[in-house]
């Protein structure tokens, strides 16, 4: 997504939470340092995922109950962070996962061993994660929420599992497909429920 078209959504985040622009920043130039060491594997992904049909996972309790109704054939699995530890549970290896580093990292990590591309996401609340985390991984997208720069992305999207959507479709994705989302989850905390709202209203978008 151009970022002049994803600013206003991002500055409404920004207000909506109480986020800072600021440490937003400073996470997109640290992930931006560790990027430079490293290998950039956006063509890769395209590569695997232009014109593909494409399951995008977000991690509802209903994943696993709702993998089962997927039709057969070859189809590219995107998983949203958490996800990914179903997926490898039910013998998927997703060919991409993007994480904000809040989930389950052994998952991750194991995904990343058996070839998943990461798409680490880096805001303002995740630094130490991301220090941490990205050196221990393979083939690693680096995206934030803030204006890109250098090989750091801005796709679009503020959860994890709406930037799996936005994701797929700036990788030219020829369908899409979600599973294990549960908008309206009743058992959630107020702020996460907010959390979905948003990435509902951000879904409905990416696919309008």
């Amino acid at each position: 997504m151009d970022f002049d078209s994803w600013e206003p959504l991002y500055v409404q985040i920004l207000e909506d939470f109480g986020f800072s622009r600021q440490r937003d920043e400073e996470a997109a130039r640290l992930l931006s340092g560790l990027m430079a060491k490293r290998e950039d594997h956006l063509f890769k992904a395209q590569i695997l995922v232009e014109g593909r049909a494409v399951v995008v996972c977000g991690n509802a309790p209903t994943l696993s109950r709702d993998l089962d109704d997927l039709g057969k054939g070859r189809k590219i699995f995107i998983a949203a962070d958490g996800a990914t530890a179903v997926l490898l549970s039910r013998g998927v290896v997703p060919e991409i996962v993007v994480t904000d580093l809040d989930g389950p990292f052994p998952a991750i990590l194991e995904a990343s061993r058996r070839g998943s591309i990461i798409v680490v996401h880096a805001h303002g609340d995740n630094l130490d994660q991301v220090r941490s985390c990205v050196p221990q991984l393979g083939q690693v997208i680096g995206s934030v929420q803030c204006r890109p720069f250098d090989l750091v992305y801005n796709f679009g999207g503020f959860t994890d599992g709406d930037r799996c959507v936005f994701l797929a479709r700036h990788l030219g994705a020829g369908r899409i497909d979600l599973t294990g989302f549960d908008f309206g989850d009743e058992s959630v905390t107020p702020r996460k429920r907010k959390k979905l709202m948003w990435a509902k209203r951000l879904i409905d978008i990416a696919l309008a």
